[in-house]
């Protein structure tokens, strides 16, 4: 395991060695779900991808399909079970000493009462390509932690590892849109080298008027040669994290997204169906009338990925498609597991997902997602 963690980080390194464009931008003060705390691509023609009812859409952007040259094999055979997990169960916390003091999550400081909230209504009819989520991908948060902000050896280490995908943060209710630097950068460059660019956001509901306004100026961006977002991803959080969260606000956000966005591909990256969040308040339900697909956030960290990505997709998938988002990163800032999710673990949860009929997997966060997982990643070889 240790011989091929070293030759994949020498491959990787080796792909990054020459220089790009450097973005020095990214909002780096507010995380993820969950989470406080050689040669040239070949290039072949897309096949057509499902949509939901209605006529074609006619402002999806084209996105040609590209292979890696040589595939890495997998550092380890794909388990047939769930796989050990190192760092299980994690060790107990220390000893409170007392007089801590925890901050509490940020939140915009006025609120929109429920009352002036526009009615939900069922969206008109749309029509949107799933294709950008099928297959593998990669979350992107902060940019200048990415590849120190190449946007070359992004598209590279993306090529290399065979994504289709990549899922890019553009902005929260605290700043509005923000990306248009970045996406100027690396939408074209990923386009050219056939991966997607869906954008995501974190709105925190207080005004979930506003939060779609921010939300559909990242969708109508344009960038250079008339280049687009692919798909646009809603990364719905609990009150835990400052959000205004109900069914009601979701609704209402979400609907007008809809209703701004016509045929563009919606996600919502949402937790994951675990019986206290599918029976309890979590509002799917309230969400599923206005997007395309549901992403939930499968970090496993001690129980088994594969049951839990079993779980997200059979329950999900009787509402939207699923592309479930895996663990690539420890847990160890907020008193987790230490040790990463092995190559194993990250090949059993790909495995269970292909299985188990998600369009495709993707993982948190490229910045933390250590090699053995990039290995893995890049080797697993997901139809399409």
């Amino acid at each position: 395991m240790r011989r091929a963690v070293g030759v994949v980080a020498a491959l990787v390194a080796a792909l990054v060695v020459a220089s790009g464009v450097a973005l020095a931008i990214g909002r780096p003060t507010s995380g993820h779900p969950g989470l406080t705390p050689q040669a040239a691509p070949t290039t072949a023609a897309t096949a057509a991808s499902p949509t939901t009812t209605g006529p074609p859409p006619t402002d999806a952007a084209t996105v040609a399909v590209t292979t890696p040259a040589a595939p890495l094999p997998l550092p380890v055979a794909v388990p047939a079970g769930p796989p050990p997990q190192a760092g299980c169960p994690p060790a107990p916390p220390p000893p409170s000493t007392g007089g801590g003091h925890v901050t509490p999550p940020w939140h915009p400081a006025l609120e929109v009462p429920d009352a002036d909230l526009p009615r939900a209504a069922p969206p008109a009819p749309w029509a949107a390509d799933l294709g950008a989520i099928d297959g593998k991908g990669m979350w992107v948060w902060q940019v200048p932690k990415t590849e120190g902000g190449d946007v070359d050896a992004i598209v590279r280490h993306a090529v290399a590892a065979g994504l289709h995908q990549l899922w890019v943060r553009v902005g929260d209710s605290q700043d509005g849109f923000y990306a248009v630097q970045t996406l100027d950068a690396l939408v074209p460059a990923a386009h050219r080298a056939g991966i997607a660019v869906i954008g995501w956001g974190f709105p925190y509901l207080y005004d979930p008027v506003g939060d779609a306004i921010w939300t559909l100026d990242a969708l109508r961006w344009t960038g250079p040669a008339g280049a687009r977002l692919d798909g646009y991803s809603a990364d719905i959080e609990r009150p835990s994290e400052g959000v205004d969260l109900s069914a009601a606000r979701v609704a209402a956000y979400l609907g007008t997204v809809r209703a701004g966005a016509g045929n563009r591909l919606i996600v919502a990256t949402v937790y994951p169906p675990t019986n206290g969040n599918w029976f309890g308040t979590y509002p799917y339900h309230a969400m599923a009338p206005y997007v395309d697909a549901f992403a939930p956030m499968v970090y496993w960290e001690c129980t088994d990925p594969g049951a839990d990505a079993a779980q997200a997709i059979g329950r999900l998938s009787s509402l939207r498609p699923v592309h479930v988002i895996g663990q690539a990163f420890s847990l160890a800032d907020v008193g987790g597991r230490v040790p990463a999710p092995s190559a194993a673990e990250t090949e059993w949860f790909l495995a269970t997902a292909e299985r188990g009929g998600a369009r495709g997997a993707s993982f948190w966060v490229w910045q933390s997602a250590t090699a053995e997982e990039w290995h893995a990643l890049a080797a697993y070889p997901w139809p399409g």
